[in-house]
């Protein structure tokens, strides 16, 4: 057996899966309850796991070396470097810097690249495994994977993405738990005003929309269902939230990112009419000055919302919109 030194990046990795774009011009840390009462990982160390070293720098190219051929036996997980950040548990929201490596070659065949922000993950149960993977580590831990390609990244993601693997490929993965968020908004219950669409949660945290049977108010209006008592979001901050959105009186969201592979969207707060990237007018009024935690619903009327041509798909001219928004953090810029 040899010890691989070789470093090929060949393919960013882009899981579709976990892709967190959800609306037009709508595109992560937070501060806030993580308390994690007992965690037990799902994956556990062995023998191929303790032979992986990584000399690399954190959130940076982990330089990792191992034994080749690596063979696997079942998915085996352990942390080479312990952070003292947060614990990570089910149902948070992590991000992770990820550089997988061909096992019988060593060659590194997929990664984020580790020059942008990480691959923000949901943490629960389906493939691909990286959150799984995460659960009960620390941010600023390292940890170490080893499972055929299969097991970790998903047949059919492997198919979809034309990842450079088979299913059965043994692969060793870095990851890094670079931040950590809270699954849904965890701010204290407020009492909507009447006449507005009735909101309830899933136990996930996703909204469904009971409408009054009324006419949509005709100006912006803003109610919060949850106030948080994180830092308070500045104009031209970067917000990291959940975004259901519907058309007044409609029967099915246009945008869900619950849905959406369960991930959070970056936003910027700020308005359509001061950045190209910026959010409808009444949206960025609506989220400026509101603190991570809370959970907010905002009727958006037309005449500040999007503005005619650039709407979302399947969202017609001059419709009455609805919003709930869960502020989970702001990221640093």
């Amino acid at each position: 057996m040899s010890v691989s030194k070789k470093r090929v990046f060949v393919q960013k990795l882009a899981i579709a899966a976990l892709s967190a774009g959800i609306v037009v011009s709508l595109s992560a840390c937070a501060n806030g309850p993580f308390a994690v009462a007992a965690c037990s990982p799902i994956y556990t160390p062995g023998a191929n796991s303790a032979l992986v070293s990584s000399e690399g720098g954190f959130s940076a190219d982990p330089a990792a070396e191992f034994p080749t051929p690596m063979i696997a036996d079942g998915v085996e997980s352990e942390a080479i470097s312990t952070g003292d950040g947060e614990q990570v548990g089910n149902g948070h929201i992590a991000t992770l810097q990820i550089t997988i490596y061909n096992g019988e070659t060593g060659e590194q065949v997929i990664s984020t690249g580790h020059d942008t922000d990480g691959l923000r993950v949901s943490v629960a149960e389906g493939a691909p495994r990286f959150g799984e993977i995460a659960q009960c580590a620390t941010v600023g831990s390292r940890i170490t994977t080893v499972g055929t390609a299969g097991e970790i990244l998903g047949a059919d993601n492997i198919a979809q993405n034309q990842l450079p693997l088979n299913d059965e490929d043994t692969i060793v993965m870095i990851s890094d738990v670079e931040s950590l968020f809270p699954g849904k908004a965890n701010g204290a219950d407020q009492v909507a005003p009447a006449g507005l669409p009735a909101v309830v949660l899933a136990p996930n945290g996703q909204p469904g929309f009971t409408f009054p049977g009324t006419d949509a108010p005709t100006e912006l209006t803003i109610a919060k269902l949850k106030a948080g008592s994180g830092q308070t979001v500045a104009e031209d901050d970067l917000v990291v939230m959940h975004v259901s959105a519907i058309e007044w009186d409609a029967e099915m969201t246009f945008t869900n990112s619950w849905e959406d592979g369960g991930v959070p969207g970056t936003y910027p707060a700020a308005s359509s009419e001061k950045s190209e990237r910026g959010l409808p007018p009444g949206l960025a009024e609506a989220l400026i000055g509101q603190t991570v935690g809370s959970q907010v619903l905002v009727v958006l009327p037309p005449d500040v919302g999007f503005a005619p041509g650039t709407e979302p798909e399947g969202v017609a001219s001059g419709s009455t919109l609805v919003f709930v928004l869960d502020i989970l953090g702001i990221q640093e810029q």
